[in-house]
Order: C-alpha cells, then structure tokens, then sequence
C-alpha cells in the first residue's frame, strides 16, 4: 500500500468514526435535545438538571411549566394537569438565582406556547446580581447553535456513561418519568433531629432591618424583577403566572434571623407582592405562616427542605384558591405570625417543638 493510499485510508477510517459518533449521540441523545426519547429511560436525576431540562423544554409536549428551586422538585406534573388544567412539565434548577429560572422560561417560552407558569418564589433567588447564574448552566445544549454542538457529540460523559445507561433500558420507557423526574422525596431522613442537625437555637439577639409599612424593592431585587420577572409577566398576557412563597420550617426563619436577614426576605418578599399584584395574569400564594405546616418538623429534611406531600397540598389549595394573596397587608400579616414565631422559638429553645 503506498504511502497516499495509507493516508486516504487512514483519514476515511477517521471521519467514519467521527461520523459514527455523531450519529450514535444523536440518534441515542440521551439528553433529548433533537427528539424525546421513546424507546429508553432517560437516566435523569435528582441532580442533572441542568443537563436535561434543556432536552425536556425542548422536546416534550406540554403548555404549562413548574419553575423554581428544589422546592418545586417533588411536584407530580400530572397533578397539575388534573387540578389546575394543562400539560405540565417540571423545569427547576437546585438552588438557582431568578437568572437560572429565567433561563427556564426563555426556552419555554422560545419552544411553546405556555398556558401557565407555576413558580415556586424564593427570595433568596433574588439576592443574586440579575444577570448572574448561581448554576453555570452548558449553553451549548439550550442554544440554536448546531456547530457549538460538538461539545455534546464528543463529550466523554456523554459517551462513556449517558449512551450505555440509556442502552440498559433499551426497550422499557418510563411512560411515569414525566412525574418521577427529579424526586427526591423518598432519599432523605425526615423529622426533628433531621431538621434541628447542626442547629443551636438561643435567644441572642441580632439587629436586623427596619420593617415597612410601605414595602420598597432593593436595588438588586428590583433588577431582579424588572428583568427576570416583568418582561415575561408584560410580554405573556395570555400566560397566567402562579407564584407562590415556599413553606420553610420554622428553623430556616430562624436561621434568617441569626444571619440578620429576616427582617429583610419578609419586607422584599412584601415588595415583591406590592410590585406584581397589578398584573391581571398573575396569581400570588403564600404558605410560609402556615403554622400547621412549619412547625411540624415530621415534615422536613432539613430547615428548608419539606416533603412531597406538601407539595401536593399546595396544588390542592392553589386549585381551591385557598392561601391566595390579594394585598400586601395579608402578606404582612403572615409575616407578623412569623415574627411571632421566630421569637417565641428564640425564648424556649428547641423544646418549642413538642416530641
């Protein structure tokens, strides 16, 4: 074989390859970004989300989103459809900044014609600089770009791992995926010590911010809102947008309060209702006083994280539109039972939670 033929041979032999690669990821595309998959089970977890939510914004069917952090993790989409009408699809991002969620919504939005959003709103979100993400998100997959692809077609975890999981299930899809995706309910330990692990609770007292009787938006929450939030709300009218403040135990209150930040999440999370309230398509829900709820430490992982039947509680009054907000007034009453309760937990310890 002459030297040329060698050549040919050996740079023929290399694009097959290459060609070959590229089908196989495409064809297989274990991320969904070109097709929903239908003879396999995605191997989508808990902590992948950043990875398939652009496949599923995508690629699914549906005309209605779950957005938000881990809060809305544990939300069953059919559910949704049930009670509030559409076909739902969950896009959270693990503890992602308003930009994250954002970016949630661009893709939506960019993809389908959206019937309803359902955001679970947590302010600590909205500390983050507006156009920053708190979870570097690959922008090759949830761009239009075919060349910036490449780092999909030839990435190692794509190949070495994604491909050969979803050909283990070649063959047997998870027509309940669409509900199960992301769970992560039933992998923790719930209960007192769970929630109280690492948490010592004494009656110092830490400054914190002036309460208002007229709420005002800090800058960088207002920056949130003018443009994560309003151009969606404004651009949308036929988009009904469900927000509603996420029912942390009441620990996380008081761990807000020992870093002198309660006082300031209560009066912009009230900013925050004062600022989207005029908006026709949007409904606001607030859980956060329900004291059944927060100081029932059986229902927590940790001092934020409660389970999945609390979500599902909230889809059945958010349906029976019980827990809904209509002034900034009920906002601030819900916010004094908490400051109650902060203070109360403050003067007896820990042994405010009865065994």
């Amino acid at each position: 074989m002459t030297r040329k033929r060698w050549t040919m041979l050996t740079l023929a032999l290399l694009i097959g390859a290459l060609i070959s690669i590229v089908a196989a990821v495409v064809i297989i595309d274990p991320f969904q970004i070109y097709h929903r998959a239908t003879a396999f089970t995605p191997p989508i977890t808990n902590g992948t989300q950043n990875y398939f939510n652009a496949g599923i914004a995508k690629s699914y069917d549906y005309d209605s989103v779950i957005i938000g952090s881990s809060m809305t993790e544990n939300f069953t989409p059919s559910q949704l459809d049930e009670l509030l009408g559409g076909h739902f699809i969950k896009l959270p991002i693990n503890g992602g900044s308003s930009f994250n969620h954002k970016q949630m919504m661009d893709l939506a939005f960019g993809t389908h014609e959206i019937r309803t959003i359902f955001y679970g709103l947590d302010i600590e979100a909205l500390t983050h600089f507006y156009k920053t993400p708190k979870c570097e998100m690959p922008e090759y997959l949830y761009d239009d770009n075919l060349f910036n692809d490449t780092q999909y077609w030839f990435n190692k975890s794509v190949l070495a791992s994604y491909i050969p999981k979803c050909l283990r299930t070649l063959g047997r899809a998870d027509e309940s995926q669409r509900d199960t995706m992301y769970n992560w309910g039933d992998l923790y330990e719930y209960g007192r010590d769970a929630t109280l692990r690492g948490v010592e609770i004494t009656d110092k007292e830490v400054p914190q911010a002036p309460l208002q009787e007229d709420p005002v938006l800090g800058q960088q929450y207002l920056l949130n809102i003018r443009h994560n939030f309003l151009p969606y709300i404004e651009g949308h009218p036929d988009t009904e947008f469900i927000f509603f403040f996420p029912p942390y135990s009441l620990v996380r209150w008081y761990e807000l309060y020992q870093q002198g930040l309660f006082h300031e999440f209560l009066v912009q999370k009230e900013a925050i209702v004062k600022s989207l309230l005029p908006y026709e398509n949007v409904r606001i829900y607030d859980y956060q006083a329900r004291l059944d709820w927060i100081t029932d430490l059986d229902n927590y992982i940790d001092p934020g994280h409660y389970g999945p039947w609390i979500n599902d509680e909230i889809v059945r009054l958010v349906a029976a539109d019980q827990g809904r907000i209509t002034t900034v007034a009920q906002a601030q009453a819900n916010d004094a039972v908490l400051i109650e309760h902060v203070d109360l937990l403050r003067a007896a310890g820990s042994g405010y939670f009865a065994e």
